[in-house]
């Protein structure tokens, strides 16, 4: 008999096993959605790189903040400022001169500033300051300050090329009993005492041995008493011509300064404001989105705004918004504001509020320096009538000098020539020339003493370009 199959279905596979023979397996027990995962690589790498282009979007930004600020300030300076000047100026039309009665230079620097250069020259910027006093019907007199050029300070520096505030308006020095001008330098207690404490940049050209410190070598640079005292005589304080209006006295600026703002509004150059205005707002606007792009657009156009309310006040206020961007840029931008008023500039006030009047005085008596033991000891004095020329000045002082030193016994004689024969040697020459005619004499005089006239010669032959065949004709002329 034969079997039949079975019709049992096949077994199942494994994956088709009955869940109830499966091995259990634990899951998960519910909770809430799990937050992504936060990707620190790429946030640490866009911090980094945030960072590293900072520097140079500050650097642009400051550029055409730079920039577009000029622009604006041509622009200003060209059409709104003539206008408002004009009107503010007209009713000055009272006219009188007042008297210099203080100057000096007001020095600018903040060694802060110059971070990790030495050279400290690059960061002063001077200017001459002027108290003046007026007298008039409305009783006490007034006395009233300018402040006007602001050049950079350079290391060939001479006091005695001040005779102006600015151009048209006189400056002058107050005289000693001489009549020799007195130098003024006034400059804050912070940088007076950083220049006494440091040594000086270079010595070039500084006498042997040198000065020890920053200041001693400012003394030396702007010693010059022959120079100065030529000048002096030949250069009297000048009067100081002003304007005013009648119904406010006491408010008098210079007159040339008045008369430059009556006459200086011209129409067509608000042709030019226009143009310099468009073009510089937008290069502005630019900048400052740069600077705060990733701000809302209305807080972009409020910090495009604003600033430009200080238009008229930019020289000062530029600079300051330029310094939190960019130093290099801020420094430039200054430069470039300065001469665009280099000429114009005069700052009028009461005189304690004037640039630096409350300053460290840095004062330079002709005949207390490094001289004054040459020509300080001259007992100069101001010929009557005045000379006109420098040159006539200078044979003067020549003059007062010889007549002093023929006077002096031999012992005295030969120890002045002795100290201006070493002063030259020493590279220090700025009084050896009002000696001149005094050594010529003392050679030609009969009644010489032999230390004395071996003094003189060897003053003369060193260093004032005699040759030998003229010194020996002058101890032989009668």
């Amino acid at each position: 008999m034969v079997r039949k199959k079975s019709k049992e279905p096949p077994p199942r596979a494994k994956s088709e096993a009955h869940p109830s023979l499966l091995p259990a397996v634990a899951q998960p027990a519910p909770s809430e959605p799990r937050k992504p995962p936060i990707i620190w690589r790429e946030f640490i790498l866009g911090q980094a790189t945030a960072m590293a282009m900072r520097p140079f979007l500050g650097m642009i930004a400051a550029f055409l903040l730079m920039v577009g600020g000029i622009l604006l300030a041509v622009a200003w300076q060209v059409g709104p400022a003539p206008m408002i000047d004009s009107a503010r100026y007209k009713t000055f039309t009272a006219q009188t001169k007042g008297r210099i009665v203080e100057s000096w230079l007001a020095m600018e620097f903040d060694p802060a500033d110059m971070g990790t250069y030495r050279r400290w020259f690059g960061f002063a910027k001077v200017s001459p300051c002027v108290v003046v006093e007026i007298s008039g019907d409305w009783g006490a007199p007034v006395r009233r300050a300018f402040c006007g050029t602001r050049i950079n300070f350079r290391e060939d520096l001479d006091l005695n090329m001040w005779d102006t505030l600015m151009p048209g308006v006189p400056f002058g020095w107050q005289r000693d009993a001489s009549g020799f001008a007195i130098g003024e330098i006034r400059l804050s207690k912070k940088a007076h005492a950083w220049l006494a404490a440091q040594p000086p940049e270079s010595t070039f050209m500084l006498g042997k041995p040198p000065p020890s410190t920053a200041l001693g070598a400012l003394r030396e640079q702007l010693d010059r008493p022959l120079n100065t005292a030529a000048r002096s005589w030949a250069t009297p304080i000048p009067d100081f011509p002003l304007a005013f209006d009648p119904k406010v006295p006491d408010q008098p600026m210079p007159a040339k300064f008045v008369a430059d703002k009556q006459k200086g509004l011209w129409i067509g150059g608000f042709v030019f404001t226009a143009i310099f205005a468009v073009v510089g707002f937008i290069v502005w606007r630019l900048g400052i989105g740069f600077l705060f792009g990733s701000q809302p657009r209305a807080v972009l156009w409020v910090l495009t705004i604003v600033p430009l309310l200080a238009l008229p006040w930019w020289g000062d206020t530029l600079p300051k918004i330029l310094r939190h961007v960019n130093k290099d840029w801020a420094s430039v931008g200054t430069d470039m504001l300065e001469d665009l008023s280099r000429t114009t500039r005069l700052l009028a006030s009461e005189p304690a509020d004037a640039t630096l009047a409350t300053g460290e005085r840095f004062v330079l008596p002709v005949r207390e320096g490094l001289y004054a033991d040459t020509f300080g000891r001259i007992p100069f004095a101001l010929p009557q009538p005045a000379p006109q020329t420098p040159e006539l000045a200078l044979a003067a002082l020549r003059a007062q000098a010889s007549a002093h030193v023929r006077n002096l016994d031999s012992a005295a004689q030969s120890a002045l020539f002795a100290r201006l024969e070493q002063d030259k040697k020493s590279s220090r020459e700025r009084a050896a020339d009002a000696f001149t005619t005094a050594s010529e004499d003392v050679l030609r005089a009969a009644n010489t003493g032999p230390d004395a006239r071996a003094a003189a010669r060897s003053f003369l032959l060193y260093g004032m370009h005699y040759n030998l065949w003229d010194v020996d004709a002058m101890e032989k002329r009668p």
